[in-house]
């Protein structure tokens, strides 16, 4: 699940609105399960925080 969340935030295809949800999503994945972080790429990780 995280990776295909992944591969929906660098969709430039996808509408804004449903991009921040898919950003949402990874950070509530990586909350509860932290180990998820490091497979997260740096660019995402920097929009997260």
């Amino acid at each position: 699940m995280l990776q295909g969340k992944i591969w929906a935030v660098q969709d430039e295809t996808r509408r804004g609105s449903t991009r921040q949800k898919d950003l949402a999503d990874i950070a509530r994945l990586i909350e509860v399960k932290p180990a998820l972080r490091a497979r997260v790429p740096p660019d995402i990780l920097a929009r997260l925080l």
